[in-house]
């Protein structure tokens, strides 16, 4: 810490001997100085505006490619639920065909009327439901 002070002191001290006017040599070297710290100050405030733009870019594409996977992954499902509704539908339209086409519900609706004469309780399911 001492020694640190003493450097300190002597660079302080060096300065009091040092040319007391600021000479024109100083000022031009200031001046060069701060053109050329303007100037990179202006090249840098353009690659960060470059920089900027990019970063836009980038986020937009990604955007949209993410609003773009939701609106497919809603397309997609609508398209399977219908596909899936009509498949179902037209199973059950078969299996009912089926059903009537081999006349087995007409024959299950005699089979229960002749179930009726011996049975009550069918019996009055069967009028509970115009089936008799």
């Amino acid at each position: 810490m001492k020694r640190f002070l003493l450097v300190l002191i002597f660079c302080f001290s060096m300065s009091t001997f040092a040319a007391d006017s600021f000479t024109q040599a100083d000022r031009e070297r200031a001046i060069r100085t701060e053109v050329t710290l303007q100037e990179f100050m202006k090249a840098t405030d353009k690659r960060f505006d470059d920089m900027m733009n990019y970063l836009n870019m980038v986020i937009s594409i990604f955007a949209a490619a993410v609003g773009g996977m939701f609106v497919y992954i809603i397309w997609d499902r609508k398209t399977f639920m219908n596909t899936a509704l009509q498949n179902a539908r037209d199973m059950v339209d078969i299996q009912l065909n089926e059903v009537q086409k081999e006349g087995k519900l007409v024959e299950l609706i005699k089979a229960m009327r002749e179930l009726a004469n011996e049975d009550p309780k069918v019996k009055n399911v069967l009028i509970r439901f115009h089936l008799l």
